[in-house]
């Protein structure tokens, strides 16, 4: 049987070498993770608003402006990322205002463009909030 002299020295390099394992797997990791987000970026993919979300805000920014009424939150469903060209969505909002009321609103997603047309904005429109 073989006596190590110096079994403190052994158990160290055990772990020098752990970590150095570990390191190299996560500077892999982190490697590969810029690579899918160069990947993504250049395909693309990167943040983009949804269209329902651009109309929650509006209706947020328009309803707490113009109706003077302060808009707490909207929600709408469903979940429409885009519309195709000259296509119309069909959305369901619950409006709750700062004093806890709140509403639904029907409301519409219309994309503009069209066969001649290029890169007019989406319309949206919705119903009114009732009198206060």
């Amino acid at each position: 049987m073989r006596v190590d002299p110096l079994p403190g020295r052994s158990r160290a390099r055990m772990r020098m070498r752990m970590r150095i394992r570990i390191r190299l797997r996560l500077r892999g990791a982190r490697a590969l993770a810029v690579a899918a987000a160069v990947a993504c970026a250049a395909a693309g993919c990167g943040p983009n608003t949804d269209a329902y979300v651009a109309l929650q805000n509006a209706m947020k920014s328009h309803i707490t402006t113009q109706d003077h009424r302060p808009v707490a939150s909207v929600s709408c469903t469903p979940h429409v990322h885009d519309t195709a060209r000259e296509e119309t969505a069909h959305l369901r909002c619950l409006v709750v205002f700062d004093d806890r009321t709140s509403y639904t609103a029907d409301a519409t997603i219309h994309n503009q463009n069209s066969g001649g047309t290029h890169n007019r904005p989406d319309s949206y429109s919705w119903d009114s909030p009732p009198p206060q």
